[in-house]
C-alpha cells in the first residue's frame, strides 16, 4: 500500500536538470546576477520536485472496514508500512485526514468533533469517519433521514384529513357504537364489525369509524399545506 500511495514518481520528477544547458546559462547571465547556491538536484529556476501522493487505496481500504474495531483496522494498516522507510511510514500521517478520533457522538447522524478552540463542536458531515468513544469501532456518520410528509392532519375531535391516492380527503368520523350492526366504513371500505381495534387506532387514531369522504379542493388544499408550514416552523 505504502509503494502505491508515496513511492511512485513525484511531482517534477521529469523536469529537466540544469545539468543541460547549464553552461549557456552562466555564460548568459552576468556573474553577479548568478546565484550563490544551488543544489545539486532540484531547485532549478523556481522549479521543485515534491511527493505525489494517491491516498484513495487508503480511503477505500479505511471504508471497507467500518465496523471493526479501530485498533485491527490500524494494525491491519500497519502491517503494510515499514517504519525503516520514512517514506513508506509517511502514510500513517495521513490518517487523521480520514478519521477523527476525538468526537461526542449524539446520535448515528450527529457527530461533533471535541477539539480545542473554534474547532470543538464542529459537526461532521454525512460520510465523514471517526473512532466512537464508546464501543472503539471505526464508523461513518449517517444520512439524517428526514421526516416523513404526515399522512393524517387532525382538523377536529369527528374530521381528519387523509392522504389517499395522491390526493387528499375530507373524513367524516364517528364514534364506534357498542353494536355496530350493519355499519360500513366508507374510508377502509370494510364493515364496521369486521374491522379490529387496531385497525380504527391505525387508520383513525382511535374508536372511530369513516361516515363519510370528499377530495379536498385547491383552496383547501393550498390552506391544508400552509397549516402543516407553520406546524413544522413552530417546532
Amino acid at each position: 500500500m505504502a509503494q502505491v500511495i508515496v513511492e511512485r514518481p513525484r511531482h517534477g520528477s521529469r523536469m529537466p536538470s540544469r545539468k543541460k544547458g547549464y553552461r549557456k546559462f552562466t555564460q548568459s547571465v552576468p556573474l553577479e546576477d548568478q546565484p550563490r547556491r544551488e543544489p545539486m538536484l532540484g531547485h532549478w529556476r523556481g522549479l521543485w520536485k515534491s511527493l505525489n501522493e494517491h491516498l484513495g487505496p487508503m480511503r477505500r481500504f479505511l471504508r471497507s472496514n467500518i465496523g471493526r474495531p479501530w485498533n485491527k483496522v490500524h494494525q491491519a494498516l500497519c502491517e503494510h508500512v515499514s517504519f525503516n522507510n520514512a517514506v513508506q511510514a509517511h502514510v500513517l500521517s495521513h490518517i487523521d485526514q480520514y478519521v477523527h478520533r476525538h468526537v461526542e457522538v449524539i446520535d448515528s447522524s450527529h457527530v461533533h468533533l471535541k477539539l480545542p478552540r473554534w474547532y470543538y463542536g464542529h459537526r461532521l458531515q454525512q460520510g465523514e469517519m471517526y473512532i466512537c468513544p464508546c464501543t472503539g469501532l471505526l464508523k461513518a456518520v449517517r444520512s439524517d433521514k428526514r421526516k416523513q410528509p404526515p399522512t393524517k392532519v387532525p382538523n377536529g375531535p369527528t374530521q381528519q384529513s387523509l392522504w389517499h391516492d395522491g390526493i387528499w380527503w375530507d373524513v367524516q368520523l364517528r364514534k364506534l357504537p357498542d353494536d355496530p350492526g350493519e355499519l360500513w366504513d366508507v374510508w377502509l371500505e370494510r364493515n364496521v364489525a369486521e374491522l379490529t381495534q387496531k385497525d380504527l387506532i391505525v387508520a383513525y387514531g382511535g374508536q372511530l369509524f369513516a361516515v363519510s369522504k370528499r377530495p379536498l379542493t385547491r383552496a383547501e388544499t393550498k390552506q391544508l399545506y400552509r397549516q402543516l408550514r407553520q406546524q413544522r416552523r413552530s417546532q
